[in-house]
This record gives structure tokens, C-alpha cells and sequence, in this order.
């Protein structure tokens, strides 16, 4: 018998492993608030590290609702809607598997900076992170779209761009 956290997750490691696609989820309300509130959790972690935590917890709700807004006005944009629930289901899915791998290496990174000490091994590691994560959301937004993987990807990198660059200006951390 398969364990019930184990079958709620592996959807989306095989998605960041790019086996899955978001239509290949269920379209599930409960699923949905489910990884909004994973993504959520996972982003104001990953926010306390450098912010203080009333200050991370508004970072990682925004981080949440910036996703949920870019999502859905791309899709609206292009007519397609109706594929709301699965696209930012796999999104948000995916984005709380890979923040919780961030937690450690942005920990590593912000310790070592904090210490004055070697740095390199975890910001090239978080930054292979995070370029496996822009292929993930270029993967789910490529299947959402009905288009180029190219065109995925750089869609992914724009919703990252306007992302950090709201939260940094509203959090900023100086480094």
C-alpha cells in the first residue's frame, strides 16, 4: 500500500524530473490549496533566513500570490484558463519541493557570507538550483501554453526577474 504523502508528492518529482506534465495532474481544489499553502510555507523558510520572520512570512505570501497573478494572467491572456487549477497546482507543487532543497543550501550560503568564509561551493550549488528550477516552470509553462520549451523557459525566467525583483524591493537584504 502507497504511502498518502508519498502519492501526493511523487506527481511532482517526476514533473521536476520532466516526466510529468501539469495536465497530468488532477484538477483538485484540495490538491491546490494544499501546495499554495506548501509554496507559502516553503517561501517564508527560505525568507527567514535573511529577514526577520513577520517581514519573511509577508515575503513568502507575496512570493505565493505573485506566482498565483503571473499564472493567471498569462493564461487568461492566451485563452486558456481553463488550465488554471493543474498549471499553478504543478507551479506551486514543484516550487515547495525545490524551496525546501533551497532551505539548506541558502542556510550554507548565508552562514559562510555571515562568517566571512568560503562561499563559492554553496552559491554555485544554490544557483544550479535555481536554473534547474526555471526549467521546471519552463516545462510546466511550455505543457500550459501549448508551446515552444523555449518559450516555457523564458516565460519562467521573466515571472522570476519580476518576482525577485518586487521582493527585493520591498524587502531588501543587504548582503
Amino acid at each position: 500500500m502507497d504511502n498518502p504523502l508519498l502519492a501526493i508528492i511523487r506527481p511532482f518529482f517526476e514533473i521536476c524530473l520532466l516526466r510529468l506534465r501539469p495536465q497530468d495532474l488532477p484538477e483538485s481544489t484540495p490538491l491546490l490549496g494544499l501546495v499554495l499553502i506548501g509554496q507559502t510555507l516553503s517561501s517564508v523558510v527560505l525568507s527567514s533566513i535573511a529577514l526577520p520572520f513577520w517581514e519573511a512570512l509577508l515575503a513568502g505570501m507575496l512570493d505565493t500570490l505573485l506566482l498565483a497573478a503571473m499564472t493567471m494572467s498569462v493564461l487568461h491572456l492566451q485563452r486558456l484558463q481553463n488550465r488554471l487549477k493543474q498549471t499553478l497546482t504543478a507551479l506551486a507543487g514543484t516550487g515547495t519541493l525545490i524551496g525546501m532543497m533551497a532551505i539548506p543550501l541558502s542556510s550554507w550560503l548565508h552562514s559562510a557570507n555571515e562568517a566571512n568564509g568560503e562561499t563559492a561551493v554553496p552559491a554555485l550549488l544554490l544557483l544550479l538550483l535555481i536554473g534547474w528550477s526555471l526549467t521546471v516552470a519552463g516545462h510546466i509553462l511550455r505543457h500550459a501554453l501549448s508551446t515552444a520549451f523555449i518559450m516555457g523557459l523564458v516565460l519562467a525566467m521573466v515571472f522570476y526577474w519580476i518576482t525577485i525583483n518586487i521582493l527585493n524591493a520591498i524587502f531588501p537584504v543587504t548582503i
